[in-house]
Parts: C-alpha cells; sequence; structure tokens
C-alpha cells in the first residue's frame, strides 16, 4: 500500500476518534473502566507516547525514552497528535525508496535487539495506534456510548 495513504489514514483515524470522545463527552476522557489503561486519556497518552518511540527509532535512535505529551484535555491531545504528525510528514517527504527500505537497529521497551526498516515500523505504530482504539471503543461502550467508524473502510468512503 502506499504510506502517503496509510499515513493519512492513520492522521484520520487519530483525529476522528479525538472528536468523537469529545462528542460523546469530555467527561469520558478521564473516566476509569476497565482496559488495559485506567482511561481513555492514558490510552492517548501511550498511543502518542509509542509513536514518537518509533518515529525517533525511524530516525536512528537507538533506545529512545519514553516521552509524556499534555493530553490532559482532548483539545490538547489533538494539538499534541497533530504536531507530532506534522513533524513526521515533513520527515517522511524527505526520505528517499532506499531509506524507507534501510534497515535499522534500534531497543525495544524490553531492550531486546530488534531491526525494522522504515517502512516496517510505519506500519508497526499505525496497527498499534488501530489496537488501542479499539480499546478506546470498548471503553467507550462500558460508559454506555456508541464507538465510531475508523476502518480504513471508512476513510476512503469518506476520502475518495
Amino acid at each position: 500500500m502506499n504510506k502517503d495513504k496509510l499515513f493519512s489514514y492513520h492522521k484520520w483515524a487519530a483525529l476522528a476518534c479525538l472528536n468523537h470522545i469529545q462528542t460523546a463527552g469530555e467527561e469520558l476522557y478521564t473516566r476509569e473502566g476497565s482496559s488495559s489503561f485506567p482511561s481513555i486519556q492514558k490510552t492517548v497518552e501511550h498511543i502518542i507516547g509509542v509513536e514518537r518511540l518509533w518515529f525517533l527509532r525511524m530516525h536512528g535512535v537507538k533506545q529512545p525514552v519514553f516521552e509524556r505529551f499534555d493530553v490532559s484535555t482532548i483539545e490538547k491531545a489533538k494539538e499534541s497528535i497533530m504536531l507530532l504528525h506534522a513533524e513526521m510528514e515533513l520527515y517522511f517527504a524527505s526520505l528517499s525508496e532506499e531509506q524507507w527500505q534501510e534497515s535499522l537497529n534500534f531497543k525495544n521497551t524490553r531492550g531486546d535487539d530488534c531491526e525494522n526498516t522504515r517502512e516496517e515500523m510505519l506500519f508497526s505504530f499505525i496497527n498499534h495506534a488501530s489496537y488501542h482504539r479499539g480499546q478506546i471503543t470498548s471503553l467507550l461502550r462500558q460508559f454506555g456510548k456508541e464507538g465510531t467508524l475508523l476502518e480504513f473502510y471508512y476513510y476512503v468512503q469518506q476520502n475518495r
């Protein structure tokens, strides 16, 4: 798949998810439920932090440190993710196809030695975020709200 289209989908899904939560009610953002993380806010903090880890790995940082973003409100979370995605877009546009296919060595969060191409890293953090957006939908349902349709199919339908 085209990397630009895949990243465009990812940006759309991230904002669509946050917009949906905001529509459902800002108070749900910090409410505790039963999931991998205690709240939607903590899940969003994790998603953005992991994206930043992958982005640093794509730059050749072998063992990046997890960074915490200000996600104290949905608006601040949207601002944080949009700034990170803008930085990513600039970097991605500078890469040649050979650089996308270059293998980079790094240590994962458990300290294991790993190797991936930048293209594989891109897919990894997009897949990771999709997984956690599913958990956000589960939390919303626990709170009596509906999730939103964020699959690639819906992105394509809205962006033809």
